[in-house]
């Protein structure tokens, strides 16, 4: 069965590529969801198989080269049915609340 994260990470996460180079890892491991800068650091949504989420939110924890990670935290969620994995451009104010970010 498979399993749906709510990864958010603060610190030097923003113009270091984690968001290009999260996509690349869940496109390698079969993750679908989204990745998307908030004002205060990064948020990813990570769907698909257990042990390939593991990996996946493994990579995350250390990130790509030149981010400096302050605070990482994994949520899980109730399955959203992703299709594919996207960026999402620009910032998202972290006054919206997570929740309502994540079923627009």
């Amino acid at each position: 069965m498979e399993k749906r994260f709510q990864i958010y990470i603060s610190g030097n996460v923003q113009r270091v590529g984690f968001r290009h180079q999260a996509f690349q890892q869940a496109k390698l491991s079969g993750i679908r969801g989204k990745a998307m800068y908030i004002d205060r650091g990064l948020l990813i949504e990570a769907e698909g198989d257990p042990e390939q989420l593991n990996f996946f939110v493994d990579w995350c924890r250390s990130g790509p080269d030149g981010c400096s990670i302050e605070s990482f935290e994994v949520r899980e969620m109730p399955p959203f049915h992703y299709t594919g994995f996207e960026i999402i451009h620009g910032v998202i104010s972290s006054d919206s609340p997570v929740d309502s970010m994540i079923r627009s």
